[in-house]
């Protein structure tokens, strides 16, 4: 059983958890849980990678983006294994009597600061939520983030990592997921559209310009069924949407956070989808004419080409025959050479200093 620093942390101080109901939020893997059989979790799961692993799960989980809309509480997925609840989801339903939350040091300042006002909300005064992350992750500089609630103590230091602890002193404020959420206009190619999202989405706020440069060389007269991989807010597909292509959409994400946001983007332009939960291609059984994607090359703080290299491999077989797969990436990775493995004659489109922009046809 391989596990995460910040899991051999937590064992180290187990004792913890003798006492109080607790909450654990986007655990970075799955076999923690094996090692904490014996104690009583819920556990949030804003990815879908470990929580399919930890719920047992081999298929994607599909939504119509308009279910997602007009009930919050279409969009969880729950599974008991032994002790322990995991549900996915993009924020925490009720649950009842939870007096500490420990919380998984995300990338993004800004998502912790969202996780943290949810912790408090749930926890309330006179209770206590805990952050742990590793150094390069971020963790020495939590402290100031979640100060504001509270006294907070450094529970442990090991393994190139932290556990801090906050206990809160006053009474928080409630929370709301889709307070925290924004919509922006963007205009590309006199196409204007609307985008919403959270803190701890990709490029949450912003025209990414890897994005940008895969917009001005997608063809708006796509049509059949098109995949937007890693989707994000949704910005690619409600683009596509937004200057008339006929397309029926699916959007597909790891993160519910990303999800959430997808839908709601959809909604925001008059528009409808297929949002899909998995990682990679893992249980998609549909096949494609198009697959447009930013795709995702980091696991946590980390650059994983085993993403890259396994979304190549399925993408091929997700396509229909004379499927088009157009995508963007940093040009310092190596696409074209896991391109050309699977497709007879990838192309690039454009490229600047930071991207590139490939075409490639079953």
């Amino acid at each position: 059983m391989s596990l995460s620093p910040q899991s051999q942390l937590i064992l180290r101080n187990e004792e913890q958890f003798e006492q109080g109901n607790w909450l654990v939020i986007n655990p970075d893997d799955a076999a923690l849980f094996s090692a904490l059989g014996e104690l009583k979790l819920t556990v949030l799961h804003q990815y879908y990678d470990v929580f399919k692993q930890c719920a047992r799960r081999t298929e994607a989980a599909r939504f119509d983006s308009r279910d997602l809309i007009s009930n919050n509480s279409n969009f969880a997925l729950t599974a008991t294994t032994g002790n322990h609840t995991h549900t996915f989801a993009p924020a925490v339903g009720d649950v009842a009597a939870i007096t500490d939350v420990l919380i998984f040091m995300p990338k993004a300042k800004a998502h912790l600061a969202m996780l943290m006002a949810m912790a408090a909300a749930l926890v309330g005064e006179g209770n206590r939520v805990h952050v742990i992350g590793e150094n390069r992750g971020g963790i020495k500089s939590a402290g100031k983030t979640i100060q504001s609630y509270g006294d907070v103590d450094k529970i442990d230091s090991a393994r190139h990592c932290s556990w801090l602890t906050c206990h809160l002193n006053q009474a928080p404020a409630p929370f709301t997921l889709n307070d925290y959420m924004s919509r922006d206009t963007y205009n590309r190619n006199g196409i204007e559209w609307t985008v919403c999202s959270l803190p701890g989405v990709f490029s949450h706020r912003e025209l990414d310009a890897g994005t940008a440069m895969l917009l001005d060389k997608l063809p708006t007269s796509l049509s059949g069924k098109v995949l937007d991989f890693a989707c994000g807010a949704g910005v690619i597909a409600s683009y596509l949407l937004s200057a008339g292509s006929k397309a029926s959409v699916e959007l597909l994400d790891v993160s519910a956070l990303a999800l959430w946001c997808s839908a709601h983007t959809l909604h925001e332009n008059h528009q409808q989808g297929i949002i899909i939960a998995t990682d990679t291609l893992q249980g998609v059984s549909a096949k494609y004419q198009t697959v447009v994607t930013n795709p995702p090359f980091h696991t946590g703080v980390k650059t994983d080409y085993r993403i890259s290299r396994e979304f190549i491999q399925a993408t091929r077989q997700h396509l229909q025959p004379k499927g088009k797969l157009y995508l963007v990436a940093n040009r310092f990775l190596p696409y074209a050479e896991l391109l050309a493995e699977q497709f007879s004659s990838p192309s690039v489109l454009t490229q600047d200093n930071r991207f590139s922009v490939y075409f490639a046809q079953s």
